[in-house]
C-alpha cells in the first residue's frame, strides 16, 4: 500500500490527536508538522516522533511533497490555510468548524473546485457505531416521519473554565465559542441523520463565566459563548432543539439524543448506547458494532477520539487512494451547511428574532 503523505498544521489538537492516530494507520505517513504559534517545536518533535517540525506552516507547504494537509488550527485561520494547501496541489482534511463564516466556507469550496482536489471536514463522530446505527434506523423508516429531534451535550466543566485561561476558544472575534466547538458536531449529525434542510431557527448564546484572572493578575475577558441553545423547524415539517453548556457543576456527561417519529422513538446515550421503541412498545437497547481496541501507545487525548477518528481516516484513505467514496464521509458541502446554520443562530441571538435560512 502506497502511503498518503500528510502534513499537519497545528501543534495542539493536531499533534495530540491527528498525528498519533494517523501514525497508527498503515495508509498514512505523517512527514511534517507545522506550528501556528511558532512555539513548542522540540517538544512537539519529541511528542510525535516526527522529524520535520516547522515554525511556519507556509514553509511546510513550500518545502514538502504532501498528498494531504490536515488543518487543525483555530477556525479563524482555516480559510487561508485551506486555500493555500489547495493551491499547492494537496487534498485537505479540515477541522470543524469549517470557517469563520459561510462566506469564507464558500471561498474554500471554490478553491477546492479550482484545484480539483478533495476537501473534507473532520466530523469524525459520524463513524461511531452508535451514530451509524441511528442513521441506519432513521433511513429504514422504522420510526416513521420525524416529528422532533432533541440533541445536546452538557459537561461539568465549571471549575476548569473558572480557574484557567481558555485562549482563542473564549474569543468571539477568533471564532471561539461552544457553538462552533460542540454545536458544529451537534448540527452536522442532526442534518446527516435526518437528511433534512432547516427552514428557520432561533438561537441564544450565553457567556456564564465572562472573565478569569490568573495568579499574575492578568485578566482574560471572555467574549465567546460557553453555552448555546437553538430551536428550529425543518423544511416539510418536524422541529429540532440542539444545545450545549460546558460550565455546569454537574452533568450526565456525554451526548444525549432523542428522535421522535410518528411510529416510534430512538434514543442515543453517551455515544455508546442506542435504544429503539416502536409503536407503544417500551424502548429497548439495540446491538452495536464493537468499539475499536485503542492501542496502548495512544496518549489519553487521542484515545478518546480513536474509535471515531480511525474509522473516519479509513474512509478518507479509501477516497484519496482508491477514489472510493463512503456515502457518510463529510465533505466541504456538509461543512458549509453547518456553517450556514451556525451563522443563522448567531444572527438570531444578535437580532433577537427568528431567522429564515435562505
Amino acid at each position: 500500500m502506497e502511503k498518503i503523505r500528510v502534513g499537519v498544521i497545528g501543534t495542539g489538537f493536531g499533534a495530540k490527536v491527528h498525528v498519533p492516530v494517523m501514525q497508527n494507520h498503515p495508509g498514512y505517513e505523517v512527514v511534517a508538522v507545522a506550528s501556528v504559534s511558532r512555539g513548542r517545536l522540540e517538544e512537539v518533535k519529541e511528542e510525535t516522533g516526527v522529524d520535520k517540525v516547522y515554525d511556519n506552516w507556509e514553509a511546510m507547504l513550500e518545502n514538502e511533497q504532501l498528498d494531504l494537509v490536515s488543518v487543525a488550527s483555530a477556525p479563524m485561520l482555516h480559510h487561508d490555510m485551506v486555500v493555500k494547501a489547495f493551491n499547492h496541489g494537496c487534498h485537505v482534511l479540515c477541522e470543524k468548524p469549517m470557517a469563520f463564516s459561510a462566506e469564507e466556507a464558500q471561498s474554500m469550496m471554490k478553491a477546492r473546485d479550482e484545484a480539483g482536489k478533495v476537501g473534507l471536514i473532520n466530523f469524525e463522530y459520524r463513524f461511531l457505531p452508535a451514530r451509524q446505527k441511528v442513521k441506519e434506523m432513521i433511513e429504514s423508516g422504522k420510526i416513521g416521519k420525524i416529528l422532533h429531534v432533541n440533541f445536546s451535550l452538557n459537561i461539568a466543566g465549571y471549575e476548569r473554565y473558572a480557574t484557567s485561561k481558555r485562549g482563542w476558544l473564549s474569543q468571539k472575534d477568533q471564532a471561539g465559542g461552544i457553538l462552533g466547538a460542540v454545536g458544529s458536531h451537534l448540527i452536522d449529525s442532526m442534518l446527516w441523520w435526518t437528511d433534512a434542510s432547516v427552514e428557520s431557527v432561533s438561537g441564544q448564546l450565553t457567556t456564564h463565566v465572562p472573565e478569569f484572572t490568573d495568579e499574575q493578575g492578568e485578566t482574560e475577558i471572555r467574549t465567546a459563548d460557553d453555552a448555546f441553545q437553538a430551536i428550529g423547524n425543518f423544511v416539510g415539517g418536524g422541529t429540532f432543539s440542539v444545545g450545549s453548556n460546558i460550565v455546569v457543576r454537574h452533568a450526565d456527561e456525554g451526548w444525549k439524543l432523542e428522535v421522535f417519529g410518528t411510529d416510534g422513538t430512538i434514543q442515543m446515550l453517551q455515544d455508546n448506547k442506542v435504544l429503539l421503541g416502536i409503536g407503544n412498545e417500551p424502548l429497548a437497547e439495540v446491538e452495536l458494532e464493537e468499539a475499536l481496541a485503542v492501542p496502548e501507545s495512544m496518549n489519553p487525548v487521542a484515545a478518546g477520539y480513536y474509535n471515531a477518528f480511525y474509522r473516519s481516516l479509513e474512509q478518507v484513505n479509501q477516497l484519496i487512494s482508491k477514489q472510493v467514496e463512503h456515502p457518510h464521509l463529510p465533505g466541504f458541502d456538509a461543512g458549509y451547511q453547518v456553517q450556514v446554520l451556525m451563522d443563522a443562530i448567531k444572527q438570531s441571538h444578535e437580532e433577537g428574532r427568528r431567522v429564515k435560512i435562505q
